[in-house]
């Protein structure tokens, strides 16, 4: 029997245009599938936190806690790099001219970004670094003596009125929370800031420690950094910016419950980094600090400290400085 022939038509242009579109695709998706499987891997070694202020006090504290966790989470160390001085901008310096590598870090507070915005002849600009994310938040705290006479803010605002110049506080230069939040207290209670006699330090913790020693009569700093003062009978607080009174400290009434709503600075830390910084690099940390914030071994170190979780994402978090550096110029001005 004769095999019978098959005869196949050519495929002509048409479907040699046809063909081409379907390998084309097929080598594009699978160049698109290596460039993902290629991405490199963060992180892979460790990093340095920087804080910009001395050891004790609230950036230090919030930021160790969370610093641990990521620790943890990632296998690799998150090592907390204290530089303190220069208003903040010896740390900060350091840390937004790094290497965009994600491999150091700011430890991000209103001291170190929102209340820099204004401020002259910075060797960098702040809204330029990358605003990577918001981690944790804490009330402030008014502390004097232990026997000081004080009782109230109105105490403060009397003895202020009567005599300036014979009342000392406790700044950090300008830039930080500790200042805003007196910034707050002096605008809402008519004192003029002028006459007051500053002392300055390098950190909310050595601050603290001169008003217990007695050396200064009015200081402030997170809640969580003059318990140990309080507790101690070192140190008196005479009121909390939380929006409730605090279960550490049930007899200190809040600044709203003491006529002075508008003190209500909640000092916060972050995680900001040099310009650059890749955003896939960025949805790592926001993804892993998100993370750890819902584990309850950290909420209770947090609340140990008075703090609570208050996560914000880069863009969100880049906002809110924006929104709080104008807060900031108002009660303050340029620097």
């Amino acid at each position: 029997m004769a095999r019978k022939r098959i005869y196949r038509r050519p495929i002509g242009w048409r479907g040699i245009w046809v063909l081409s579109g379907i390998l084309l695709g097929i080598g594009i998706s699978n160049l698109s599938w290596g460039a993902d499987t290629r991405a490199p891997k963060y992180p892979v070694k460790s990093i340095d936190a920087v804080v910009p202020f001395a050891p004790g006090a609230g950036t230090d504290l919030m930021g160790r806690v969370v610093a641990e966790a990521l620790s943890r989470k990632w296998k690799y160390p998150v090592n907390v790099v204290n530089k303190p001085g220069g208003n903040t901008i010896i740390g900060t310096n350091d840390a937004v001219h790094a290497a965009p590598d994600g491999y150091t870090v700011l430890v991000d507070s209103p001291g170190s970004s929102s209340m820099q915005v204004d401020m002259k002849d910075l060797p960098y600009q702040v809204e330029q670094r990358t605003f990577i994310v918001r981690a944790a938040a804490s009330p402030m705290a008014f502390i004097v003596p232990q026997n000081c006479p004080w009782k109230t803010l109105k105490d403060v605002v009397d003895a202020a009125k009567k005599d300036p110049g014979s009342v000392t506080w406790t700044s950090l230069g300008g830039t930080s929370g500790v200042d805003l939040v007196m910034r707050q207290f002096f605008a809402a209670s008519g004192i003029n800031v002028s006459k007051l006699r500053m002392v300055t330090y390098p950190g909310a913790s050595p601050a603290c420690n001169s008003v217990a020693g007695g050396h200064v009569q009015l200081g402030a700093a997170t809640a969580g950094t003059i318990l140990p003062l309080v507790s101690g009978g070192n140190a008196r607080c005479i009121a909390v910016t939380s929006a409730g009174r605090l279960k550490e400290l049930p007899l200190v009434a809040t600044t709203a419950e003491q006529g002075f709503a508008s003190v209500n600075t909640q000092f916060w830390i972050g995680f900001s980094g040099p310009p650059g910084i890749a955003e896939s690099i960025q949805k790592v940390w926001a993804e892993a600090v998100s993370e750890v914030l819902k584990n309850q071994d950290v909420m209770t170190k947090l609340a140990r400290i008075t703090s609570v979780p208050a996560f914000l994402g880069p863009e969100q978090f880049k906002g809110f400085i924006s929104e709080e550096s104008r807060m900031v110029k108002e009660l303050i001005g340029a620097k």
